[in-house]
């Protein structure tokens, strides 16, 4: 405790609420257990859809690092769901909690809107802070800045680089002629020219550094909500022109490929630096996109076999919903499952709430029960999974930037009368398509319900 202290003291934080922060956690961290708490690291890889990833058809080269890493270390999530758009899947992973019970069911937050994710909600940073982790994040907010109260030091964070709008341009930081960028609450203006990802790493890398230096004896949890590879399409040059994007004919969408090198170069190197800094340490990493891709992404180019999902990012249907998580740990994770594809049910990003919570021992603070399952025990035994359902949405003024009428999604898997198997109710006013409709996909079902694997209904999932 006082080599902690008098590093604090040599390293001062850039405020004063910096430094209270830190006194406040060193005398939480006197509190950790004996028995090490593993560290938790949380990426969300902004916009990248289902057919985006280290599988895919046509950008799979450009994820060399995750590949690898995926293939070493970790098991990918077959089933994994999050929201259509960015802040609501933020809500549900750091509130454990639906949307719609946090009023955040319709659209994005912008800027000059007053609200946020509600400040009785007690988020996951705050749960961790008081089970004696230091509490770290880079990146994007996007969960209200109307108030201070809102921002990311105040709801449960010790210290927050990056950007609290929704999205920016990656080499100005600005937003409508605003820069938005800030080190722990104070404005940034040094990073003018420079790509944010690669800086954004960077000083990923030496907050994991500083943490093993400052705090050795206590558990990290790291969240880092990425830039890429949202909007608006950027990329340095060398990155569009690297072999992993040669393949790629549409010029945007190779521009998007140059987009994924670079974050996954990013991640590549945070899990090399965690690597390095926690030997024979327990780390458990989860890699998560956050929303359905981009339009034209979620199908296989090239006439290649694959599923083709129907719909993009804020949308209800499977290409607006359905994503790619992966579960790492180099210690804890079996080696029977390393590389291997976890197909025993669905997983929601809001389960990571409640599985990080649990594995670090911490506890909800408030009447308020969690949506999200701890999903830890069923991954690691090759068990069915806890969820078998989860309310996609209700939202009475649908639209991503407009409202176009009530529309609602459930997806389920179980019996709809005598028919079992994967199942979706989707109630939009734009499509005709609705009612309980079969998930067309190779999953075979796990025994939920006795069902059946679902049949095929065209090339077009719901």
């Amino acid at each position: 405790l006082f080599r902690s202290l008098a590093l604090a003291e040599v390293n001062p934080q850039p405020n004063s609420l910096g430094k209270m922060r830190a006194v406040a956690f060193l005398s939480s961290a006197v509190a950790v257990s004996a028995a090490k708490k593993p560290h938790l690291v949380f990426m969300l890889i902004d916009d990248m859809g289902f057919n985006d990833f280290y599988q895919s058809t046509e950008l799979g080269s450009a994820w060399r690092e995750v590949a690898k890493i995926a293939q070493e270390d970790c098991v990918a999530i077959e089933h994994y769901y999050t929201q259509p758009i960015c802040t609501p899947t933020r809500g549900a992973f750091l509130s454990g909690r639906m949307p719609v019970r946090l009023g955040l069911q319709h659209d994005v937050i912008d800027g000059f809107q007053n609200y946020g994710l509600p400040l009785d909600e007690v988020t996951l940073a705050e749960k961790l802070q008081d089970a004696g982790y230091n509490t770290v994040g880079v990146g994007k907010w996007h969960l209200g800045l109307y108030n201070n109260a809102s921002t990311p030091m105040r709801r449960g964070f010790n210290r927050f680089y990056g950007y609290l709008n929704g999205m920016e341009d990656y080499y100005t930081h600005k937003v409508a002629g605003y820069l938005d960028l800030s080190d722990d609450g104070e404005v940034d203006y040094t990073k003018d020219g420079m790509y944010s990802t690669q800086f954004f790493a960077e000083l990923t890398q030496q907050r994991i550094r500083e943490h093993k230096a400052g705090y050795p004896d206590t558990p990290l949890f790291l969240y880092v909500p990425m830039q890429n590879v949202h909007g608006p399409n950027e990329a340095p040059d060398s990155y569009v022109a690297d072999a992993g994007c040669a393949q790629v004919e549409d010029s945007q969408r190779k521009i998007f490929c140059g987009m994924a090198r670079v974050a996954d170069e990013a991640i590549g190197n945070i899990t090399a630096t965690l690597a390095e800094t926690f030997p024979g340490e327990d780390v458990v990493v989860v890699i998560s996109g956050d929303n359905g891709g981009a339009p034209g992404g979620n199908c296989p180019e090239y006439s290649q076999d694959g599923i083709c999902l129907r719909g993009q990012k804020a949308t209800l249907w499977e290409g607006g919903i359905r994503n790619n998580a992966l579960l790492c740990s180099k210690t804890l994770l079996p080696s029977s499952l390393k590389g291997q594809t976890y197909s025993k049910g669905l997983v929601h990003v809001m389960d990571w709430h409640a599985t990080f919570r649990d594995l670090a021992g911490a506890k909800d603070k408030e009447d308020k029960p969690l949506d999200g399952f701890n999903v830890w025990d069923a991954i690691m035994a090759d068990n069915d999974s806890p969820r078998t359902e989860f309310l996609v949405n209700i939202d009475p003024c649908s639209g991503h930037g407009s409202c176009s009428g009530e529309e609602s999604a459930l997806r389920y898997q179980g019996c709809v009368g005598s028919d079992c198997g994967d199942w979706k109710l989707v109630d939009t006013p734009r499509s005709r398509a609705t009612g309980w409709t079969p998930v067309a996909d190779v999953y075979q079902c796990s025994g939920h319900g006795g069902c059946e694997a679902p049949s095929e209904i065209g090339r077009a999932h719901v």
